[in-house]
């Protein structure tokens, strides 16, 4: 994929954080909340997803850019459903509610907005599953 995504330590910290989007902008912001919430960040395609989360146990959440994602909503939802269940989050536009009903509708836990990674992502990552 090309993006800067970087490991943040060792593995075993609180685990890894998959990011599926191709915009470097947007992979740097969410590196940064992964990291600041103690986990690990790998930039992945829709195509990789399932088999990641299926082989690694130690995924914790996969954080989808809608604009690049949309496409392959059940695809991300299924592999939440696998592996360790990871967490489903995707982000979009303030102003793409279509996207962000897509994403409800699909399975995706939580929605965010573009602005509100650096506050909600980090808050989102280290909630524990009910």
């Amino acid at each position: 994929m090309g993006l800067p995504m970087s490991d943040s330590g060792p593995k075993g910290q609180m685990g890894l954080v998959l990011f599926v989007g191709r915009d470097i902008f947007l992979g740097t912001m969410v590196s940064q909340a992964v990291q600041k919430a103690g986990f690990s960040s790998k930039a992945v395609t829709p195509a990789q997803v399932y088999n990641t989360v299926s082989e690694d146990l130690s995924v914790r959440a996969v954080v989808a850019d809608l604009k690049e994602a949309k496409e392959y909503l059940s695809e991300i939802v299924e592999a939440g459903s696998a592996g360790s269940h990871p967490k489903l989050i995707a982000i979009t536009f303030h102003t793409d509610l279509e996207s962000k009903r897509q994403a409800q509708k699909a399975g995706f836990e939580h929605v965010i907005h573009r602005s509100q990674i650096a506050s909600l992502l980090p808050q989102i990552l280290v909630e524990k599953k009910l």
